[in-house]
């Protein structure tokens, strides 16, 4: 795929004319952590390309914490308007590569997913400094965009090295070529040279890989080993509101006016009244269980039926967590 560049003193106008398309979102440092913020034309452009995943998940542009799904008797009519997203790192693509099989590659399509969906145009970025909590290495996948995403950007000291993925992204790059100019064998050598070195930091950070038959040993997992794994554990739940990959939810039909909205809305599998069904009975009615189903869900159920891990190595999970319960500890013990 043929590469370019898109110099740096052109990176401003190139993200001003992307927003007359639609709204343009990138990561910009607050503090210690990253955070996607809306571009405003006329206002401070500050974007933090070179830092690990912004602190909030790509789950909020795809899939809502909270959603109005149906209406009745009337239909449903979604207004979705067209995003570009910016700066995106490759473990949030891995999750839109879960939600994609979940919610577009499953029977029935979930329209207002199918909707966001196409409506979102992706630049993914270089992830050239992991950081401690990374360990996409493990899960099979590298600090770049190679996949999902329409365009992968990397950071070089004239600018910015761009490859498209898909066709959206080729007519990207056809429609704004007057900010782009040639790659040249320089460019790309510090391109290579960069990911060399990010992923030698990642392979610095984890020095053991997980064991090849991982699905296996989740799956027969001794129920010692589950009850130590979890003893930290507070049930706060921020391991799986600020997880990528996590797709559960709940149905809830409201009234408002003469009609009414059905809404879904996060579930968890760590909240007490997860699995609870009619009549108040409870296969996962014990933390040791529900705590398990996660690792169940990530590393044998997903691998199984979808050939990956449906877990990024983000580390949101360790960054989030009261109890700073590491998972890839625990999947090395196993």
């Amino acid at each position: 795929m043929k590469l370019y560049l898109l110099p740096s003193d052109n990176l401003l106008s190139f993200v001003t004319q992307l927003s007359k398309t639609g709204s343009v979102f990138y990561p910009e440092k607050e503090g210690s952590k990253a955070h996607f913020v809306r571009f405003e034309p006329g206002k401070p452009f500050e974007p933090v390309f070179s830092s690990i995943r912004t602190a909030e998940n790509m789950k909020h542009f795809l899939f809502p914490s909270r959603d109005v799904v149906a209406k009745f008797p009337k239909d449903l009519h979604l207004n979705v308007e067209k995003q570009i997203i910016i700066g995106v790192k490759n473990c949030d693509l891995r999750g839109i590569d879960v939600y994609d099989r979940v919610f577009l590659k499953s029977d029935p399509v979930d329209p207002g997913y199918k909707q966001r969906r196409e409506s979102i145009v992706l630049l993914s970025a270089d992830c050239p400094e992991p950081e401690d909590c990374c360990f996409c290495n493990l899960v099979g996948l590298r600090p770049y965009g190679e996949t999902i995403c329409d365009i992968n950007m990397t950071p070089v000291d004239r600018g910015y090295v761009f490859e498209a993925f898909t066709k959206a992204g080729e007519q990207l790059i056809n429609e704004h070529s007057r900010f782009l100019i040639e790659c040249t064998r320089e460019d790309q050598k510090e391109r290579d040279q960069a990911r060399a070195a990010a992923e030698k930091r990642l392979a610095s950070i984890n020095k053991k890989p997980f064991h090849e038959d991982l699905a296996t040993r989740v799956a027969n997992a001794d129920p010692d080993l589950q009850h130590e794994a979890r003893k930290d554990c507070v049930e706060c739940h921020a391991c799986l509101h600020a997880c990528p990959t996590c797709y559960c939810f709940l149905l809830s039909d409201y009234p408002k006016g003469k009609e009414y909205e059905r809404v879904r809305t996060w579930d968890a599998c760590y909240y007490a009244a997860y699995a609870r069904v009619g009549g108040g009975a409870n296969p996962r009615s014990e933390l040791d269980q529900r705590f398990w189903n996660r690792f169940q869900c990530k590393f044998n159920y997903f691998k199984e039926n979808e050939g990956f891990f449906s877990c990024s190595g983000c580390g949101r999970c360790f960054r989030g967590c009261s109890g700073k319960i590491d998972i890839r500890e625990i999947l090395w013990k196993l």
